[in-house]
């Protein structure tokens, strides 16, 4: 498989997304946890160790890692992560995805076609009391008429 991986200024993908969310320096430093004279020294790097990366992703919610390759069939780890129950280290190929994805929409399905079932239950129960309350206010009018005439 060949993958096309690009150069990336790792410090100025940070500080375009820093500012998209407006974030000033010091906030960003301490959503990271280092002081603001680092924050200069990290928007000014091109490269980045892995494992500091990962927190700037996770700062900054975007997959900074993403930037260095495109994939023909790229899929987001969160969605992925949900899909396979939270795991985001399962390594899954397009048809295992496609299963869980069709799985979890028959649920989807199931949940949906049990909330109209329980609407269509509310209606009638609605509907029902409405009708009592009717019969009740009749049976009220009935008894003041008939207290009306005997006194």
């Amino acid at each position: 498989m060949d993958i096309d991986v690009k150069p990336v200024h790792i410090g100025q993908a940070i500080d375009k997304r820093r500012l998209e969310l407006g974030l000033s320096k010091s906030e960003f430093g301490r959503k990271i946890g280092v002081p603001q004279q680092h924050v200069n020294r990290i928007l000014e790097r091109e490269t980045m160790e892995t494992t500091k990366l990962i927190k700037v992703c996770q700062a900054l919610d975007f997959n900074f890692f993403a930037l260095f390759c495109s994939m023909s069939h790229q899929i987001s780890a969160y969605l992925a992560a949900v899909t396979l129950n939270g795991n985001a280290h399962n390594t899954i190929g397009d048809n295992e995805l496609a299963a869980q994805l069709s799985k979890e929409q028959a649920v989807v399905e199931s949940q949906k076609e049990t909330i109209r079932l329980l609407k269509e239950q509310l209606d009638n129960l609605n509907t029902q009391i409405n009708r009592l309350d009717s019969n009740l206010k009749d049976k009220d009018e009935i008894i003041r008429l008939l207290k009306e005439r005997n006194s």
